[in-house]
């Protein structure tokens, strides 16, 4: 039975690492900042007997507080749950101008209205993209000035300082999220170049520049090329190819021990470093020929041969990579689906194995 084919290239998805962390501090800080204030305004809300509203408020409070001890354990939620938040927001806000429209002044009067829908909005433009939550904030904050301006019972332009500074506050919050938002998406764009950089988008191994960049001496170095591989392109075309090149590379890295770099160097040939003396490269060669004798790739039987060498500290790779070249020149030589090795000090590859 073949395999499911894995994905055509292990591209990066979501958010990178790094930006994901800064986020959640920043979560973390704000919502250190705002507990006692959310807390005073909670119990007010209880004390006045405003019982709905205490309720949306503590619900969404508690949900800030659960949301982040999951997205703590792992963040690959933290995209759900900046949604799920963003929505109780949203929720929230407008209960908050439902419950001033029935009731204007009490239990909050136009000001602490504004601080809390402030607040909400601030939310908003944390959690949320600009594009969505620009719009969402101007909707609430509009609502909130035409209540005042209608509910209130003051004059017209009584509260136009007061809502004048408020409107300063959103547009600096606007400016600045706007601003992390753009920052982020340039992070997240350098990281995907660097992926892309560094990785063969078919097998979503490493490439040669970015297995030059972390391999280091005093491993076991193998060459690895599909035999025939020619063959199969041309009797069953280039898509059934790249099929089995991609189970090839997963064949490979289900048999690699722990500390192992595979790569992807160039059409079917694929270079390995691995930790231990040159019997420890015998055997792991031996293991992944056989692993991919016994295993169809794509439908497709392919066998592999193996050139190693032990790279000693202090060499240069290209003259490690040579003598492993040389090997599997050898090993191909020989008839193929085999594993020759070439000792630093001997001028001749010897078998190993099959």
């Amino acid at each position: 039975m073949t395999r499911p084919l894995p994905a055509p290239s292990a591209r990066p998805t979501g958010p990178p690492a790094e930006v994901t962390r800064v986020k959640l501090r920043g979560y973390l800080l704000a919502l250190l900042f705002a507990a006692p204030g959310l807390t005073l305004l909670l119990l007010h809300l209880i004390r006045s007997g405003a019982t709905g509203l205490a309720v949306t408020h503590g619900a969404v409070m508690l949900s800030g507080a659960v949301l982040t001890a999951l997205v703590w354990q792992d963040a690959r939620r933290l995209p759900r749950a900046e949604r799920i938040f963003a929505g109780l927001l949203l929720l929230s806000g407008v209960h908050f101008l439902i419950g001033y429209a029935l009731n204007p002044g009490a239990p909050l009067d136009a000001d602490l209205l504004g601080s809390v829908l402030l607040f909400i909005v601030t939310g908003l433009l944390l959690v949320l993209p600009p594009a969505w939550s620009l719009g969402l904030a101007v909707l609430l904050l509009g609502a909130y000035r035409l209540e005042v301006n209608l509910l209130s019972g003051e004059a017209p332009g009584t509260r136009q300082l007061t809502q004048w500074v408020n409107l300063g506050m959103f547009a600096l919050l606007a400016v600045g999220v706007v601003m992390r938002q753009t920052l982020g998406q340039v992070v997240e764009r350098a990281h995907l170049l660097a992926y892309l950089a560094t990785h063969d988008p078919l097998t979503g191994l490493l490439n040669r520049r970015g297995f030059e960049d972390q391999v280091h001496a005093g491993q076991n170095l193998l060459v690895l090329d599909a035999d025939d591989f020619k063959l199969v392109n041309d009797t069953h075309g280039h898509a059934v190819g790249d099929d089995v090149l991609r189970q090839l590379a997963l064949t490979m890295q289900e048999h690699l021990p722990p500390g192992s770099l595979l790569a992807r160097w160039g059409g079917e040939e694929f270079v390995l470093v691995s930790p231990g003396d040159l019997p420890g490269a015998a055997a792991l060669g031996e293991t992944l020929r056989a692993a991919v004798a016994t295993t169809p790739l794509a439908g497709q039987q392919v066998t592999l041969s193996l050139g190693g060498t032990h790279w000693a500290a202090g060499e240069p790779f290209r003259d490690a990579f040579a003598r492993a070249d040389r090997a599997l020149y050898r090993a191909k030589r020989s008839g193929k689906n085999r594993v020759h090795l070439h000792a630093a000090e001997d001028s001749t590859p010897v078998p190993a194995g099959h």
